[in-house]
């Protein structure tokens, strides 16, 4: 008789072994499961529970939206049609609006039921949909977080960090209030007034800012509101032209000045040619609050960067034609990779908004030097401003590139030292930044809008590049570097570069 071959018996016997014990693949399997969803989570987010029954997180969905397919198509159907600049801009923001808005609601859909569901058990409040990052904010357990990063749609499960403004010097106030009527020494330092001369102020740009809000009544700023009625010259019209993400208060307000400071260069004036204070003073603004004086949190910017795309009116209905011609960021996150906001910035770009961002300043906890620049204004689709002072030289403070994308950032310079403009009550203030660096250029785009209202954003930044004043030190002896960018910007040549 043939005998059987040992191997067989091995096998044979491994497989009863596993029939007689299911329980050791499960628990493998169950193993296996929970790692891949503890992978998801942020590990700073579980050290927040430690502390908390409930903390507030955010979930970012592994599928986004193609946001320059659509907008490129709605753009190509529109010019097809023959319509309006206005109007094609207008069918493109909506499309991207529309394309951002189908993928959350398909993708979102599951984690969504089931957070609602726990929001009536009481274990989950607080449930905020973000259409512009595919993401969801919540505040909730520890298990219905760990429930909702198993949902396989979810790519990853983050703390709702705290993000700061970019340091500055304290305010100087400026006891005189009626400076001479000629324009600031920085607004010269950038030609803009060269630019006035041929009668192009901004008219018809309008100009945004996330920051501690804007004192909209402000001698130098009331006018420029874009909800301003000169009918009711005390009862401004809020509904997509002001959004407090930290508080909801229904009028713009700033209670820490650094919002009506940076507002105030890129629009400010007074009439009578007093206290020309800004790059483009016929622009309107719009502003959103996103910082108090504990920072503001990551759930916060990412509604205000969503405003911003589409603001909203009462109901809530976003209105993509309502949407700036340039938002300006005069705050920073940290050093390094960090992408967490990185999709807003592309939405922007998509819809034609132009994003000015602070390089970032050095402080107690940045050192600067090499690779320092902060996020968001690392990113390659961000543009990055550092500060100069007004002999040209590179503020001790401006943070330097190259950005984690081995990218040059800044991408370009402008005043940053001893820039004076509005501050609350009323006031007038000097403070140093790259926070006040950037809205020269966010005024300057204003400009070139005004100039062409066709140039897409990445035309504006092809020009600005361009016609950048080349600077260089014994540190940075080539131009473009990692200190001054492409150099000093320049309104004049932009603006004539924008007009062909």
């Amino acid at each position: 008789m043939k005998k059987k071959p040992l191997y067989r018996t091995f096998i044979c016997a491994a497989l009863i072994g596993t029939l007689l014990a299911p329980g050791t693949v499960k628990a493998e399997a169950g193993t296996e499961a929970k790692a891949k969803v503890q992978n998801k989570i942020s590990n700073s987010l579980y050290k927040n529970f430690e502390k908390k029954e409930k903390v507030t997180f955010l979930i970012k969905m592994k599928d986004q939206a193609n946001l320059q397919q659509s907008a490129k198509a709605a753009e190509k159907r529109a010019k097809a049609s023959i319509m309006t600049v206005k109007r094609v801009k207008q069918l493109k923001r909506s499309a991207v609006l529309a394309s951002l808005r189908a993928k959350a609601d398909r993708t979102q859909k599951d984690v969504k039921t089931y957070l609602e569901k726990e929001e009536k058990k009481g274990a989950a409040k607080q449930l905020e949909s973000f259409y512009i990052v595919n993401g969801i904010a919540v505040t909730a357990t520890k298990d219905v977080m760990e429930k909702a990063a198993s949902f396989p749609e979810v790519e990853k499960v983050l703390p709702n960090k705290k993000i700061n403004l970019n340091k500055a010097e304290k305010a100087t106030i400026d006891a005189n209030t009626s400076a001479a009527a000629r324009p600031a020494s920085n607004i010269q330092q950038v030609h803009a007034p060269d630019v006035w001369k041929k009668h192009y102020k901004g008219k018809g740009a309008v100009v945004a800012s996330i920051d501690t809000g804007v004192e909209w009544d402000h001698p130098a700023l009331k006018k420029k509101y874009r909800g301003y009625n000169p009918s009711k010259p005390n009862s401004p019209d809020n509904e997509y032209n002001w959004f407090d993400a930290t508080s909801k208060k229904k009028t713009p307000y700033d209670d820490l000045g650094h919002g009506t400071h940076v507002t105030g260069t890129m629009v400010g004036s007074e009439a009578g040619g007093k206290n020309q204070i800004g790059v483009a003073p016929t622009a309107k603004w719009i502003a959103v609050k996103a910082f108090s004086k504990d920072g503001g949190s990551e759930k916060d910017l990412l509604a205000a960067g969503e405003w911003i795309l589409a603001p909203k009116d009462a109901k809530g209905k976003a209105h993509p034609e309502k949407a700036p011609d340039v938002v300006n960021n005069s705050w920073a996150g940290e050093r390094g990779l960090n992408e967490w906001y990185r999709d807003i910035v592309k939405a922007w770009r998509a819809a034609d908004i132009f994003p000015s961002f602070a390089a970032g300043n050095v402080s107690e906890f940045e050192p600067g030097g090499p690779g320092s620049v902060e996020n968001p204004s690392n990113y390659p689709e961000s543009f990055a401003i550092g500060a100069v002072d007004s002999t040209n030289a590179l503020a001790d403070f401006s943070l330097q590139g190259p950005s984690p994308y081995d990218e040059v950032k800044p991408d370009l310079s402008a005043p940053g030292v001893s820039i004076r403009s509005a501050y609350p009550g009323h006031r007038y203030a000097t403070m140093d930044g790259t926070s006040m660096a950037t809205p020269h250029v966010s005024g300057i785009v204003a400009l070139m809008r005004e100039a062409n209202p066709n140039i897409t954003v990445d035309e504006i930044e092809r020009i600005l590049l361009k016609t950048a004043k080349p600077l260089t030190d014994k540190t940075f002896e080539k131009s473009p570097n990692n200190g001054y960018g492409s150099g000093l910007v320049n309104a004049l040549k932009a603006f004539t570069e924008a007009k062909k």
